[in-house]
């Protein structure tokens, strides 16, 4: 039942402030308003005020606002013409339909905003706790313990800081002072240039680098044990170090992780140390259901511990923002989101990114119940990042969508006339016939890939 009341509650928030945008421009530009409704279908409730029936319909996937005169050969009686959505200026016309995505970007930055007046900024204090071998950091002299304060004269509150300069910086030299011991001392870096795989795409991408970082290497400690899973079962304990697996010397927390996942539920020998302890033991990973970054199941194999946290305690901190810094930050984060929603609509077009990545409505309903599982602020959160995509997709230019009337208007605009109308209905059929086409897709999405794959 939960699934379905946060799902109502999501999508509700969603399309009300999608079709407020309409209906709000609608009204500042003079154009009547017939319907205003959440949902589709019959009536359920409502109240007319003026001319409006605000309403809520049967139907809770989407919702719509009906202006007088919206249809191009509309009868409409001679009093009804200064409020006719058609007979107002093209440029008024695509303000209006723009407006419903544009509310939905709004939405997602005062979401933003708001976690981060409430919250602050989560990070880490600048100490640096590694340094890379044969980095740039290292090779200006700076060291584990090292506490970073200024970089160019800019003071340093926290890692943020430093991230956000070495990633406009663009590999120009940077004058960092930093605290040793009682001193202080002033060392010249110049990052590298470094290639790697992205995380979710696979593409090969370049960044500038230090070569320093405020967590340690995370080690083959074990942080956690999983009742009733194969690490509890065979012995294994909390603070255990693994020092070898099957006759591998194991360095890190990642070369084990590679060793068990990819062990297709063979038993492995573990070679342990518990105090001053070494012990042998024998597990055998299951096999598990997990989810990759674009919401896609996976199979892996595991035997149920959890990492140490890589952070040490005294060094998390937040940083407390006023309301212009919310706001800030706010926007900053809704325009990332909006470059990497626009980025997996690019790649799903390139076919980088698997189809069965496109989820629907049964999936929204199933991660925004984790979401609210997890806390409000994850909820909000959700909702903030599903409204931008809602706004990215409205605005592909696909006949009834949003972006379909507004290619429209723009060819209105540059022939200075209206789209013939047989043509926009052909088009209107056409979009009718691929929106349904990607219905259908998603809940074949929804139903047998999320639920039995």
């Amino acid at each position: 039942m939960s699934v379905v009341l946060n799902f109502i509650v999501v999508l509700g928030i969603l399309i009300f402030f999608h079709e407020f945008g309409h209906f709000i421009v609608a009204r500042l530009f003079g154009v009547g308003v017939e319907k205003f409704s959440l949902g589709f279908g019959p009536r359920i409730l409502g109240k007319t005020i003026g001319r409006t029936d605000y309403r809520l319909s049967a139907v809770p996937l989407g919702g719509y606002v009906k202006m007088v005169g919206e249809e191009p050969d509309a009868e409409l009686a001679p009093e009804d013409l200064p409020y006719s959505f058609t007979h107002k200026h093209v440029a008024k016309r695509s303000l209006i339909v723009a407006a419903g995505p544009l509310f939905n970007v709004l939405l997602a930055i005062l979401i933003f905003t708001t976690i981060f007046f409430f919250l602050g900024l989560p990070s880490i204090r600048p100490v640096v706790r590694a340094v890379d071998e044969g980095s740039a950091a290292q090779q200006a002299g700076i060291r584990t313990g090292d506490m970073i304060q200024a970089i160019d004269g800019q003071k340093i509150e926290s890692w943020n800081d430093i991230d956000a300069i070495v990633e406009e910086n663009k590999g120009e030299s940077l004058q960092i002072e930093l605290a040793r011991d009682g001193s202080t001392q002033s060392v010249t870096v110049r990052p590298k240039q470094m290639s790697a795989k992205d995380i979710v795409y696979g593409d090969d991408i370049s960044y500038y680098d230090l070569g320093m970082r405020g967590y340690a290497e995370l080690q083959a400690v074990v942080g956690n044990t999983l009742p009733n899973q194969p690490a509890a079962k065979a012995g294994l304990q909390k603070g255990d170090r693994i020092l070898a697996i099957d006759g591998q010397t194991i360095d890190n927390w990642r070369a084990m992780f590679d060793k068990i996942s990819s062990s297709n539920g063979k038993t492995l020998a573990f070679h342990i140390a518990r105090g001053d302890e070494r012990l042998d033991l024998e597990i055998t990973p299951e096999e598990v259901q997990d989810r990759n970054a674009l919401g896609i199941k996976t199979s892996t194999y595991r035997i149920g511990i959890q990492a140490p946290d890589p952070i040490l305690p005294e060094d998390r901190i937040t940083i407390r923002v006023g309301p212009w810094g919310a706001l800030v930050h706010g926007t900053a984060r809704t325009w990332a989101v909006v470059k990497e929603t626009g980025r997996f609509f690019v790649k799903l077009v390139e076919r980088k990114v698997p189809s069965e990545a496109i989820g629907g409505p049964i999936r929204i309903a199933i991660m925004a119940d984790q979401q609210a599982q997890e806390g409000f602020w994850y909820l909000l959160n959700f909702i903030a990042v599903i409204s931008v995509s809602l706004a990215v997709i409205n605005l592909v230019p696909i006949p009834v969508l949003d972006g379909g009337h507004l290619l429209f208007f723009a060819i209105e605009a540059i022939q200075r006339k209206p789209v013939n109308m047989r043509v926009r209905e052909t088009a209107q059929q056409i979009g009718v016939f691929l929106l349904l086409l990607l219905m259908i897709f998603v809940f074949y999405n929804d139903i047998v890939i999320t639920w039995f794959r």
